[in-house]
């Protein structure tokens, strides 16, 4: 077994353990919220054990994949217990009330009266609360006592590391055991005080991480510009390490991670594992499924707007253009044409105006309610795209966009979307200073992907073409 197999085993499998344990105590809830609520109403449509058994499990599978992919079973001992009842809350909450909107416009031949459902919701969330709380609270004390600690170094032999380690040290209930430090290449040199555990220099940091079973580093260099603070990032990238930044240095990644906060230290945390088990497996179903129903559904008006398209200007009705996807390959994205034919003909590769005389009269109305985007659910079902994920941009663009700003690349560490958390919070791009304030979306949809983010972004979607928000 390698280095990088036995770290992962070992820092993982506490996490694994503590989160099948949440879900056992969330089938123990389940188990008497359906025993006293449901269970009456169940047995005359179910007479046979061995069915309601299986109801039973079968409520519990479905909460069991509706709280992994809202993120409810972190193993985490840290997790913070007022965050998870307020998740927890909203999130169930919202599953029964889908459930009941799908019988309504579905009934069901064993349907559940509405009533009963939600009494069972309420006993359920009664139940899973306390036992969740007392099981977190029970993860905090061994923490107290030295079981379940991360250990940690710090990657920077200088007065900003030392500050580090000390706001570390005051909040240790956060788990963290400083175990030593690295010296950086720019350390300066000078006295230090002798308490501290210098474990190697950053030409050696991936032994060290292996050789010492960390868990989590923190960079604190001397001089943090962008070039110097990827470049030790990319000497840690590929070993099962958490990341984090010390605060003062948020200007320089410039929405790239998400903020933990330490107590009296507020940590950037870097994360460098973006292709999850959502995104691996669960995202590209979610894709297909959709895609297939919306093209279902959308056929129809597909061929009205392409009538309308055609006697509105002279053209082909799609319009193709080279996009920059995965792992920076290049793609043929589909869009309804919302432009005059050979729009950039003379002014070569330039973004759309406001008031902008190559979009037609229907482009503009396209454009408004977002329907230009319709056909590229084709490249969806295709695997080029995926119905959210930061937009994809020109070739020519991203030249120009990775010389301005280096994480720009970041953005091709997953599938390009049709619609994102950027298009709903800013419109289409129309200059440079657009694209900056799209990055720190993009950086946030990227660094916080979930299933639950999705479909937050797909109904908002869904408000902006309802609306016509879009421009």
């Amino acid at each position: 077994m390698t280095n990088l197999a036995a770290h992962k085993i070992k820092t993982n499998m506490p996490l694994w353990v503590a989160a099948w344990f949440v879900f056992f105590l969330d089938g123990i809830a389940n188990s008497l919220a359906y025993n006293s609520c449901l269970r009456v109403e169940v047995s005359t449509l179910l007479p046979a054990l061995s069915e309601e058994l299986l109801l039973v499990l079968g409520i519990q599978v479905f909460w069991g994949l509706v709280f992994f992919f809202s993120g409810l079973y972190p193993g985490e001992p840290t997790t913070s217990r007022f965050n998870e009842v307020q998740r927890l809350l909203r999130t169930s909450f919202s599953a029964i009330v889908l459930l009941v909107f799908i019988d309504a416009l579905l009934p069901l031949e064993y349907a559940i009266r509405a009533g009963a459902l939600f009494k069972y919701w309420l006993v359920f969330i009664i139940l899973a609360i306390p036992l969740r709380l007392g099981f977190r609270t029970f993860q905090k004390y061994l923490l107290r006592i030295g079981i379940g600690r991360r250990r940690t170094v710090i990657i920077g032999l200088n007065q900003r590391g030392i500050r580090a380690e000390q706001e570390i040290l005051e909040h240790d209930q956060q788990g963290f055991d400083v175990i030593g430090f690295i010296k950086a290449d720019d350390d300066p040199d000078g006295d230090l005080p002798g308490s501290i555990n210098v474990l190697g220099q950053e030409t050696n940091i991936k032994k060290i991480i292996y050789d010492n079973q960390v868990n989590d580093v923190v960079l604190a260099l001397e001089k943090p510009e962008h070039i110097r603070v990827m470049s030790v990032i990319n000497q840690i990238n590929g070993t099962p390490v958490s990341i984090k930044i010390v605060p003062d240095l948020y200007e320089v990644i410039s929405g790239l991670a998400r903020t933990q906060q330490l107590y009296g230290l507020p940590l950037l945390d870097i994360n460098l594992n973006l292709h999850t088990l959502y995104y691996r497996v669960f995202k590209r179903v979610f894709d297909i499924l959709i895609t297939i129903v919306g093209m279902v559904v959308l056929i129809p008006i597909c061929a009205i707007l392409a009538i309308i398209i055609k006697l509105d200007s002279r053209g082909p009705v799609l319009y193709k253009q080279v996009r920059v996807g995965h792992n920076n390959k290049d793609f043929t994205i589909y869009k309804f044409r919302s432009m005059v034919i050979n729009a950039e003909a003379s002014t070569g590769p330039v973004w759309a105006k406001e008031e902008d005389n190559r979009i037609t009269r229907v482009g503009k109305w396209l454009r408004r309610f977002r329907l230009d985007e319709i056909p590229q659910l084709l490249n969806v079902l295709k695997g080029e795209m995926s119905v959210v994920g930061p937009r994809p941009e020109r070739p020519y663009f991203v030249d120009q966009l990775l010389q301005v700003y280096p994480f720009y690349y970041r953005r091709h560490k997953v599938r390009p979307g049709v619609s994102g958390w950027s298009q709903i919070k800013h419109p289409y791009d129309t200059e440079i200073e657009d694209v900056r304030l799209k990055l720190k979306y993009d950086f946030f949809y990227i660094e916080s992907l979930s299933f639950t983010l999705d479909l937050i972004i797909i109904f908002n979607t869904i408000w902006v073409v309802i609306s016509g928000k879009g421009r």
